[in-house]
């Protein structure tokens, strides 16, 4: 198995590509190879049991994919990432190789994807329309990381393609300690501090709610990115007695024995990492209507779904979380880690199997992938 990914900063894309890798290595004893272009600064991750090959560039990314393509062509599946998907299908079927194209967002159709453009040998922002789905559609199977992505796909893709959906899945039981419900409330944003993350959502939300909750309620934002001044100004100019707190990054994920409630505003999320970390802890999560994230909460059973559209939904979605009892957050807590099972690592990672023996079999060109009976 080769998979790849361009990392543009570190986030949860990137641990969703070592943890799958690592997750093949280990739990099927697939040989993995990681090929890891660093458009980031960061070091490449060291899985154990996988070879991670690091390149800086488009040239050194080709290369190494034919090298790698090359070793063992009728024995190989190459799971990619919508930001190589081009590069990836083309050179892959000339070693008649087939292709698992990953797309790890959502496909709106006024906003630009970031994708590597083989004429100009580096990542381009294209609109969907703008894409060349003659060669997209030739990907053996694309792959949605929730229903939202592949429906997105479906939908704005210029041919007919096959997609489907395997849900991301995170490492559960990152916090196992008591949860002893605080006053104040503490909510918890956990993203990159990026514009489309629209954590500025969440300040302002958190800033209309009434005076007899927000005495008792605090706002603390865990992450860096480019819209973090941005963010503090907001803050300090909407209301300075506000409790919100700005922490940066927080690492081994600590936030989690802070938090009491998670919320998120972004509506074209592709799947919501920090969700589902939260409902593994115990945590309710308040969440918009569209995207992935919503496909994680039950409403009223494990957090809030608010209409995204509506001005108010999330303050008053902030209020009624803010206004529980402790055995009202408890007992949220208790069903959403129940539910966050649902979503294991061992499901995500078979389902990726599978899908490679599948996309080999189904192509007499393509010698059958030998995967261990364990994925049946």
């Amino acid at each position: 198995m080769v998979l790849t990914w361009l990392t543009t900063a570190s986030g949860g894309a990137e641990r969703s590509t070592v943890e799958l890798a690592r997750g093949l290595r280990a739990l099927l004893g697939i040989e993995v190879v990681v090929i890891w272009w660093d458009g980031a600064g960061a070091p490449a991750p060291d899985p154990r049991g996988v070879r991670v090959r690091q390149v800086a560039d488009y040239d050194a990314y080709e290369r190494v994919l034919r090298a790698e393509l090359g070793e063992d062509p009728g024995g190989t599946v190459l799971i990619g990432a919508h930001r190589t998907a081009m590069v990836d299908i083309v050179t892959a079927e000339s070693f008649a190789v087939p292709v698992v194209s990953v797309l790890r967002g959502i496909l709106v159709a006024d906003q630009r994807l970031r994708t590597v453009d083989a004429r100009v040998r580096r990542l381009v922002p294209r609109l969907p329309g703008e894409l060349d789905w003659d060669v997209l559609s030739r990907a053996s199977r694309w792959v949605g990381v929730s229903r939202a992505a592949t429906t997105s796909i479906r939908e704005l893709a210029g041919k007919p393609l096959d997609a489907i959906t395997i849900h991301n899945a995170v490492r559960l039981g990152l916090y196992r300690g008591p949860r002893n419900p605080s006053s104040p409330r503490r909510f918890a944003v956990v993203a990159r501090a990026e514009p489309w993350k629209l954590i500025d959502r969440v300040i302002r939300a958190f800033a209309l709610l009434p005076d007899d909750l927000a005495a008792h309620a605090r706002l603390d934002i865990y992450g860096t990115g480019s819209a973090l001044p941005e963010l503090r100004r907001l803050a300090e100019g909407l209301r300075s007695s506000r409790d919100i707190h700005f922490w940066g990054e927080v690492p081994d994920h600590r936030w989690l024995a802070a938090a009491d409630v998670l919320v998120a505003a972004c509506d074209i999320e592709g799947f919501g990492r920090s969700v589902l970390e939260a409902g593994g802890a115990g945590i309710p999560q308040i969440v918009p209507d569209r995207g992935g994230s919503t496909e994680l909460v039950l409403p009223g059973v494990t957090g809030l779904v608010y209409p995204a559209d509506d001005p108010d939904g999330l303050t008053s979605a902030l209020a009624e979380a803010a206004a529980w009892s402790a055995v009202r957050l408890e007992a949220l807590g208790s069903r959403a880690r129940l539910n966050a099972r649902s979503f294991s690592q061992t499901r995500c990672f078979l389902a990726y199997a599978r899908l490679a023996r599948q996309v080999r079999a189904e192509n007499r060109t393509f010698p059958q992938l030998s995967v261990p009976d364990r994925t049946a």
